[in-house]
């Protein structure tokens, strides 16, 4: 059994700094999602307060406009509540689930691809807040421990049993949508980064505010 590495990160904007913390998590092979890497790592780790980290630099800056999406801007659930996410950011406030840990989930891929699998509400609205990297917003990171990158079967997960359908597909030409009648949630891409996602959002004249 090898593991997977689960990075929590949080800028401390007050002193340019990012306090990361680094987990080892089981993984079980093609038994064990990223979903269930999330999920253990809540559940068993950050729930228990037994988390550490440290302050540090992020060397490699990754601009959140050039993040790839996993949906559409008509697949978005409720773009009205990139408002009251927006006004809380610029509060001073950062957006959290319910169990505190970041809405905002990522992998990047064998090809150095950054996908977010979880968050684009969020990530959304600090984009219209101002912020334009990374290392500005509170994300956790999933890798595979070995080789940090996680291989593109295992991206097919975010698709559900949709997934059946990207056997011998490039995952990058589709996107999902959970809004849409089951046999139409597989759709093909439109937007294909975070900037595209938002700038048709505000196109099209979608409630953001």
């Amino acid at each position: 059994m090898k593991n997977r590495t689960v990075r929590l990160m949080h800028p401390r904007r007050s002193s340019n700094l990012t306090r990361i913390s680094v987990s080892s998590v089981p993984f079980n092979g093609t038994e064990s999602s990223i979903y269930d890497t999330v999920d253990f790592f809540r559940d068993e780790m950050f729930s228990n307060g037994g988390i550490e980290g440290f302050d540090g630099r992020i060397k490699k800056r990754v601009l959140l406009r050039d993040i790839v999406n996993l949906h559409n801007d008509g697949g978005l659930r409720d773009p009205s509540q990139i408002g009251s996410m927006l006004r809380q950011i610029k509060s001073g406030e950062d957006v959290f689930s319910s169990d505190g840990l970041p809405n905002i989930k990522l992998v990047r891929t064998k090809r150095g691809e950054w996908v977010l699998f979880d968050g684009h509400h969020s990530m959304l609205s600090y984009m219209l807040a101002g912020m334009t990297y990374l290392d500005e917003v509170p994300h956790i990171i999933v890798e595979d421990e070995e080789r940090v990158t996680v291989l593109d079967g295992e991206i097919h997960a975010f698709f559900g049993k949709h997934l059946t359908n990207l056997e011998n597909e490039d995952w990058r030409g589709y996107v999902i949508n959970w809004q849409a009648p089951e046999e139409n949630r597989l759709q093909p891409r439109i937007q294909h980064n975070m900037g595209e996602l938002l700038d048709s959002l505000s196109r099209n004249g979608s409630r953001l505010y």
